[in-house]
């Protein structure tokens, strides 16, 4: 039950055009409309890092973090690091420990968004004495943690089945070791 190479290649290429756009169209939601929005690239980048490498995972963390600075008005590099560290650890633990789960991927978006949230908060307006920062953090941050959240089902969802349709980092690993073992 060997594939074919040239047919795996053309579906990787498929994938990740379709990763692209995906990246593309939350950054440009991201960019658009009010400033209470759902950073959509933070659940988009820890579902792709779920279903990839830890290499992959650190491109499309350092790619959705750039963009994140970029459409949040940061400092760039600022989300990308954090996003990197978050992507590679999702990675590790969706390749090692966890399954392929909506409920685990929202407990790593929650962690994710909130510590995120929380490094903004505290970098950006708490550590400068503003006055009425509470109202930045129960305004913005925190609506936006929530919608982020939010997002990260469906964005679960369609990933998958990106992932389904073009076949998985980890299912073509798993038929790699079968077909050794076997032969």
């Amino acid at each position: 039950m060997r594939s074919d190479p040239k047919r795996y290649i053309v579906l990787q290429i498929v994938k990740w055009l379709a990763y692209a756009l995906l990246i593309a169209v939350c950054f440009f939601a991201e960019t658009s409309g009010s400033y209470v929005k759902p950073l959509l690239l933070i659940p988009a980048a820890l579902c792709i890092s779920s279903h990839t490498g830890e290499i992959q995972s650190a491109a499309v963390g350092t790619v959705c973090g750039l963009l994140l600075d970029i459409a949040c008005g940061k400092l760039l590099g600022y989300n990308a690091v954090w996003l990197v560290i978050c992507c590679v650890a999702v990675s590790l633990l969706h390749n090692y420990y966890l399954r392929e789960k909506l409920l685990s991927m929202l407990i790593l978006t929650v962690i994710c968004t909130a510590l995120q949230g929380y490094l903004d908060f505290v970098f950006y307006y708490a550590i400068w004495g503003h006055d009425d920062v509470a109202l930045v953090y129960t305004h913005y941050l925190l609506p936006s943690g929530i919608m982020t959240v939010i997002a990260s089902i469906p964005l679960y969802f369609l990933i998958g089945a990106i992932n389904r349709r073009c076949g998985s980092h980890r299912t073509n690993e798993l038929e790699k070791t079968v077909i050794r073992n076997n032969y």
